[in-house]
């Protein structure tokens, strides 16, 4: 009987050890060494405890353009319908809402864990809390973990959002293996503008641009939410990814433009507003964006475009009026910055897609090592993706090592 080490009990190790066990029928064993106290635990608090555990609408092109012929093979083959059989194999029973998002019926992320688990301890896997793993030693066509020696290895370590401690790089560098540069990805962007101080707790519909020296690098559409001192919201989250992948190669000058109105164009606005003030339905420029945007916001961009609250729309010129208007339709906030790994979601950057066989997961280095899930150099947007990528990846590597075993 082979012996396999799956290093990582979240998402991606408990999937690749529930399919590795299915499918070896016997001739494997499977040990999953997991640090904490538990398995899961990142799973747990993914989705806002909800679990979005894959999105109907992932593919390769749902990715960064540099990354998708690298997923291509573990998406293509485990597409979002075959991740949803597989958990419908586990009596896990799901339901999407109307932008392809997957949770399960009860809404509780405990639920999804639980199959996984308790399929795990049906199928045998010998699973070792509390026993976090400083080194991996090769020898002689085997790999030593904790002085125990294994046929194969499966590295589903995670990475550096929201988990203190982590340590999966260093096993990396202990094997020669590259690793690139990393940063928080869905996270908040921080911000010096005064305006994003007078709006904490405000939501707002908008389009934004993730502007970089001057050029628009990507696009959203999503709610806007101002914090203290930062702008959040799954559109900002979604920028920030961009946003973490363009600093860790060059230092950049980026914006937020914010279009806050979206559903109007300039003119339309200014010919609306220009009626409004004509017509005296409104008397006070404090309410002149009534019913365009949350009141807070209106306010705020009066004041940023120099009109006072009090001031009487009668009497607004047409400059004024554009001004205030080219504020509502392209308003750009500085960024200084971002969230913290312990506030992100998913880690931007991680082990090369290079040193990894796309088709396989299988080490180009060491010939029955595997990688997958977020340790790798892959991230998605919100919605489900990035567990998409986890499950689809551990699927993967669980049909590589189960294929040489017939």
């Amino acid at each position: 009987m082979k012996r396999i080490a799956i290093l990582g009990g979240g998402a991606a190790g408990l999937c690749c050890a529930v399919d590795l066990l299915r499918q070896t029928a016997g001739r494997a064993s499977v040990t999953i060494f997991e640090q904490n106290s538990r398995v899961g635990k990142k799973l747990l608090a993914t989705g806002n405890g909800r679990c979005n555990l894959t999105n109907l609408g992932a593919s390769p092109v749902s990715y960064p353009p540099a990354q998708r012929a690298f997923v291509t093979p573990a998406l293509t083959r485990f597409s979002p319908e075959k991740i949803l059989d597989f958990f419908a194999s586990l009596s896990l029973f799901t339901h999407a809402d109307g932008e392809g998002r997957v949770y399960p019926l009860s809404n509780q992320a405990a639920g999804v864990l639980d199959a996984l688990r308790l399929e795990c301890t049906r199928l045998g896997a010998d699973v070792r809390c509390d026993t976090a793993v400083s080194g991996i030693r090769p020898k002689n066509g085997r790999f030593f973990v904790g002085g125990e020696p294994f046929d194969f290895v499966v590295l589903a370590l995670g990475g550096k959002a929201a988990v203190k401690g982590f340590q999966g790089y260093d096993l990396l560098s202990q094997l020669s293996i590259p690793c690139g540069k990393t940063a928080p990805g869905l996270v908040k962007l921080t911000t010096a503008d005064p305006l994003v101080k007078s709006l904490k707790g405000i939501r707002a519909a908008a389009s934004l641009r993730l502007i970089l020296d001057g050029r628009e690098a990507m696009k959203e559409t999503g709610e806007l939410q101002f914090t203290d001192g930062a702008l959040s919201g799954i559109a900002v989250m979604n920028l920030s990814s961009c946003y973490a992948r363009q600093m860790l190669q060059k230092k950049t000058e980026a914006q937020i433009e914010a279009d806050f109105v979206p559903s109007m164009t300039k003119d339309a606005l200014r010919r609306a507003l220009s009626a409004i003030a004509k017509t005296g339905q409104r008397q006070l420029c404090e309410d002149l964006l009534s019913g365009f945007v949350p009141k807070r916001l209106g306010m705020a961009l009066l004041k940023a475009a120099g009109l006072r609250a009090d001031a009487p729309t009668a009497g607004l010129s047409g400059a004024q009026l554009e001004t205030l208007c080219a504020l509502c339709k392209a308003y750009r906030f500085p960024v200084t910055g971002a969230g913290s790994f312990a506030d992100a979601q998913v880690t931007v950057g991680g082990a090369a897609r290079t040193a990894v066989n796309a088709s396989t997961l299988e080490s180009k280095q060491y010939q029955n090592l595997y990688l997958c899930g977020e340790l790798l150099d892959v991230d998605g947007p919100c919605g489900g993706f990035n567990l998409q990528w986890a499950f689809a990846s551990a699927r993967l590597c669980a049909s590589s090592i189960a294929e040489k075993l017939v």
